[in-house]
This record gives structure tokens, sequence and C-alpha cells, in this order.
């Protein structure tokens, strides 16, 4: 992310710097969570888009919950209602109930070779939410003007694609399972 931001090794090769657009940041607090009381005032009236990273990338805190996402999409657009808020919602998808575009989100992404894709998905992603914001983001990843109507990925892949959407679900659940077992103090022996 910090080279599409540009704040990191990306001069004029495409970065949101590159297009004029700026980047603040509420840091997190010690224990990993939101600081609630820095993001209840840090939208302005110009901030045009809030995104929130679902899962802990590659830092060591818990993800972010669907409600923590719903209490964090209130405070922002409390602050300003035409503020977009987009989630990165990779590895979040099938872990709970609910989906944060259920909560407020305006746009999610994520990876189709990650949850969704069953571990077997070999390539893809996905963006979902407010129509005109898929339509949006679809017209910047492929061409103006071909949008969705370009297509997601070769042919050769589709069917590996759609076993592992049909396979997500459980490949998720069974993983949480194994990890809430693990937590717990659950031990296997081989010998039983």
């Amino acid at each position: 992310m910090e080279e599409v931001i540009g704040i990191r090794g990306s001069a004029n090769v495409g970065s949101l710097k590159d297009f004029g657009v700026t980047y603040r940041e509420v840091p997190l607090v010690a224990d990993g969570g939101l600081d609630w009381d820095a993001l209840a005032c840090s939208i302005r009236p110009e901030t045009g888009c809030a995104f929130i990273q679902r899962s802990c990338g590659y830092s060591w805190r818990k993800s972010l919950s669907v409600a923590d996402i719903h209490k964090a999409i209130g405070l922002i657009k409390m602050q300003n209602p035409n503020c977009m808020v987009m989630v990165d919602n990779c590895y979040g998808e099938f872990v709970e109930i609910s989906e944060p575009a259920m909560v407020g989100a305006d746009l999610i992404a994520g990876s189709l070779i990650k949850n969704p894709g069953g571990t077997i998905a070999p390539c893809g992603g996905y963006v979902a939410g407010k129509e005109h914001l898929v339509e949006a983001a679809a017209a910047r990843l492929s061409a103006p003007g071909l949008g969705v109507e370009f297509g997601s990925t070769p042919g050769h892949v589709m069917r590996a694609l759609f076993q592992g959407l049909f396979l997500g679900p459980q490949m998720v659940g069974e993983a949480v399972k194994v990890g809430l077992l693990t937590a717990n103090g659950w031990r296997y022996n081989a010998c039983t």
C-alpha cells in the first residue's frame, strides 16, 4: 500500500500522490486496536475517502471485527457524510456472519486467492458495494470504457476460480474451527 499511496518508492508511476491525492493516517493504539478518540476528530470536510484495513496485514495485531468497522464507519460518517468508506476485506470473508458492506462500507475489496477462493483460485480479486463505486473501480482497473464488461480472468482459470468460490466458506469455517481449538489449548495426539 505504501507504493500505491506514494509514501515509499513510487515517484511518477501512477501512485495516489502522483495524482495529487493527499494521505493522512490515524495510528492504532498500543494493543493494535483503533484509536477511537483520534478517529472521532480525524475526518475533514475535504476528506474524500477513509480506508480501513480489516486484517492485520504484516503487523502483530488482531484483525478488525465487523462491529469495530461498523463503529468506525459511524464516526467517519458523523464527521463527513459524503466521505466514502472503503474496506480492504482480505482474509475477512466468511469469518463472521456479516461483512463490512452490510454495516455501511461504501466499497469493499479483496483477493480471490485467499478466503473466497477456497485456497485453490489461482488469481483474481473483487470489489463490491455501491454500484457507481464498483463501476468506477472497474474502469480504473481495466481501461476507460471497458469497466466491468472486460471480465476478470482468462478462461482457462475460470473452473478453479468457481470451485474456489464454492469451497471458500467451508475452507474458512474449518480454519476458524482449528484456530479456536488450538487457541483454547486443544492438543492432537496421533497415538490415540
